[in-house]
């Protein structure tokens, strides 16, 4: 049962890992404002996880 919450461990990393390589080729072609309103959605999704992950007592 361990191993099962390293491998979603391991998916979790590497699914990070790969929306931060998009994200970052992405970013490169947006204009400033792009690039504002990119990093106000980003701070908004980890705001939003970091709740969640309090309200289930991690």
């Amino acid at each position: 049962m361990k191993l099962e919450y390293v491998l979603y461990g391991f998916g979790i990393l590497f699914s990070l890992a790969g929306i931060g390589y998009l994200a970052a080729t992405y970013v490169r072609n947006l204009s400033e404002i792009g690039k504002l309103a990119s990093l106000v959605l980003t701070v908004g999704i980890f705001a939003s996880l970091t709740r969640y992950f309090r309200e289930i007592g991690w």
